[in-house]
């Protein structure tokens, strides 16, 4: 799917390094200048690609966002329910490309068998005004553990499955409209 300049799809076996790098990179600029040395060494023993890799065959997802042949974006989300990183590369901020990913995610979180009443994040400091942006509250004040500031947030979602044509026949969904049996 292409939208603001960037193709989106599933992570490809193979592109843990290139997904870490980029994780890296936007870490090492926008966020590691407040993290402790501790707390940068426990970021990236999560964030290598050994561990994406890992993690990735089982409870998480990875969705990426590639432009001009790199990866431009990323989000990686746990258990359908929080989304435990998210980033994009300096030269594509400001361009949509997070807020599509995040859509992305939560559309296919949504569309799960028993969707979450809400998604949490524990947001860097600069990712704040981001998430807030979107609609996800503060849960809780900053906190700290291993070195790895973070503030809890969360965005409660609609109740209901997403229902797709394919699932419902229209008489189905005029009933549950009406709520009246069919």
């Amino acid at each position: 799917m292409n939208k603001n300049g960037a193709a989106y799809r599933a992570a490809r076996p193979g592109e843990e390094t290139a997904v870490s790098n980029l994780v890296a990179r936007s870490f090492n600029e926008f966020i590691a200048p407040d993290f402790s040395e501790e707390g940068v060494e426990e970021f990236f023993r999560y964030a290598n690609p050994r561990s994406l890799k890992k993690r990735s065959e089982d409870s998480h997802f990875v969705l990426v966002a590639e432009a001009e042949g790199e990866i431009a974006g990323m989000i990686e989300v746990r258990e359908m329910k929080h989304i435990s990183m998210l980033f994009v590369d300096k030269s594509h901020h400001r361009k949509g490309i997070g807020k599509e990913l995040l859509r992305l995610a939560l559309d296919r979180i949504k569309s799960a068998n028993s969707p979450p009443a809400s998604v949490t994040v524990h947001s860097s400091r600069f990712a704040v005004p981001f998430y807030e942006s979107l609609g996800f509250t503060k849960t809780s004040e900053e906190k700290i553990i291993y070195g790895v500031i973070h503030i809890p947030m969360a965005l409660a979602l609609p109740e209901g499955r997403i229902l797709r044509r394919e699932d419902s026949t229209r008489q189905e969904i005029y009933a549950r409209r009406n709520k009246s049996p069919v």
